[in-house]
């Protein structure tokens, strides 16, 4: 079930990230108990949501570009260490007693700039970690890492909103970036590459003809678009689930985002225990439908004891799903291409759904939270079973792509 861990170097940077998403689960859920308190508008949640990750819808195949060509240790260093900086300065003007929403957006579009660069790299390194035969496991575990501290980060921020304030747990997040920071610094990352002979549009186009060439990534792709545009949106909108349909606390959020991380940290180690699978993208559509289920019974909750085991249902399908989605591209594209390919995925996962925040944040403000999650549900229980009747390259056992395609 650990298998990837017998790397030192991956053990290593597997610590180091999980200090780092800890800290950004933290801020994640004060900072939308505090907006969310300050204008009490779903919409706001979307807003803030949108603001963060919009720089991986317009720059995010670039970051891809720029990953296959530049030192992974000094991209890793360097976005980090912006994003401490955000955090500080979100800390500095809540403190002070000087925030505004439009603080919130300018600072949240500054990091996630950085963060739509670091993503394509962190996710192109797990195969420079570990060795083929590992590389589900690996990726399993990081799955494990990002929900384990989406069990500890709310739980941490729902007692400590209370008792440091939201300035404190943003100075944590601060803390837990420069965390990563000192664990890369010692880390040797470089590696041999054959570096692309063309310009960064060359190769972008080229990266998007390689994608669009080859059903099973465009399949692969499509699925997380509509999972990140129509589901994922749930947990940016959680604060006004738990304050409006729930009516709930600080602490009743965390309790409520703790809940999704355990299912994604029982659903991660289940899918390490089991070691490779040759179907993967079978396992995640069939993950993706399951997902949808879900998420309509959880957005007819109406009580805390409903919602949590619905909400740990969730973070097993939902892990499930992107685990098996993001092995399948790892397995499937060439080396050369594996920064562009990953960057498009990362657009999914958070471009898109950063941006279905949005739009459902605005449906919820007008028809109710519940409403708007339970219709997102419905459209993902319709692409699965679209691409299971139209894409028949999502049921046969996934194997690399040999040849690349070359620049017309």
């Amino acid at each position: 079930m650990l298998d990837a861990f017998r790397s030192p170097a991956y053990a290593r940077f597997w610590i180091g990230s999980f200090a780092s998403n800890v800290g950004t689960w933290i801020q994640s859920v004060a900072l939308g108990w505090l907006v969310y308190d300050m204008t009490r508008k779903a919409s706001s949640l979307g807003m803030i949501s949108f603001a963060g990750y919009a720089p991986a819808l317009v720059i995010g195949p670039l970051a891809g570009a720029v990953a296959d060509r530049v030192s992974y240790r000094k991209v890793l260093i360097l976005t980090q260490t912006i994003a401490a900086a955000g955090a500080l300065l979100l800390a500095g003007l809540t403190a002070s007693g000087s925030l505004e929403v439009w603080h919130v957006i300018a600072i949240a579009v500054g990091t996630g700039i950085a963060l739509t660069f670091y993503m394509p790299v962190a996710h192109s390194l797990v195969p420079v970690l570990v060795p083929p035969n590992q590389l589900l496991n690996a990726i399993s575990l990081n799955s494990v890492n990002f929900n384990l501290a989406r069990i500890t980060g709310p739980l941490i921020a729902g007692f400590a909103y209370g008792a440091i304030g939201p300035a404190g747990c943003f100075a944590a997040n601060a803390l837990s970036f420069l965390a990563l920071v000192a664990i890369v610094w010692r880390l040797d990352l470089e590696i041999e590459r054959n570096p692309p002979g063309g310009t960064l549009r060359s190769e972008l186009l080229e990266g998007l003809r390689y994608a669009r060439e080859d059903p099973l990534i465009v399949s692969v792709l499509v699925l997380a678009a509509g999972i990140s545009l129509f589901g994922f949106p749930y947990i940016v909108l959680m604060p006004a689930v738990a304050r409006d349909v729930l009516h709930l606390g600080p602490d009743g959020l965390g309790f409520l985002m703790g809940a999704i991380g355990a299912g994604a940290v029982v659903g991660g180690l289940g899918l390490a225990s089991i070691g490779d699978v040759s179907r993967k993208a079978l396992l995640a559509v069939t993950s993706a439908g399951g997902f949808s289920g879900f998420l309509v019974l959880f957005s007819q909750a109406t009580t805390q004891h409903v919602a949590l085991p619905l909400l740990f249902l969730l973070g097993v399908t939902q892990v499930v799903c992107v685990a098996s989605l993001n092995t399948t591209l790892q397995v499937r594209v060439s080396d050369a291409m594996r920064g562009r390919i990953m960057s498009l995925i990362t657009l999914c996962f958070f471009g898109l759904s950063t941006l279905g925040s949005l739009i459902l944040g605005w449906i919820g403000d007008r028809v109710g939270i519940a409403d708007a999650l339970g219709a997102g549900g419905l459209m993902i229980a319709a692409l699965a079973a679209i691409i299971v009747v139209w894409r028949p390259a999502m049921y046969a056992p996934v194997r690399p792509r040999e040849s690349v395609v070359s620049s017309r």
